[in-house]
């Protein structure tokens, strides 16, 4: 791939994460207007049109790892692996 191509297809990449960022923007507007009209109805759940929309608690259990390695150091150490990912950036 030449390099005009390349620098293409990083500028399309840009253009595309700005335009990614400006519709979670708009998003995350529309998602508080109907959390706020559901409070407003005091409602966790509304049927609108062929829509079902929630906005309700959900309790999960979650493992605390930074308090474990503060307890029991020897046993965290003795559990952790290592891990390799590949990060992909444009700056």
């Amino acid at each position: 791939m030449s390099e005009k191509t390349l620098l293409k297809k990083v500028n399309s990449l840009k253009e595309l994460e700005i335009q990614k960022k400006s519709i979670e923007k708009q998003m995350a507007v529309l998602q508080e207007e109907i959390k706020k009209e559901l409070e407003a109805r005091g409602s966790e759940e509304a049927a609108i049109g062929d829509w079902i929309v929630r906005f309700k608690a959900v309790m999960s259990n979650k493992f605390n790892s930074k308090a474990f390695a503060a307890d029991h150091p020897i046993l965290y150490k003795k559990y952790m692996a290592p891990a390799q990912t590949m990060r992909f950036t444009v700056q």
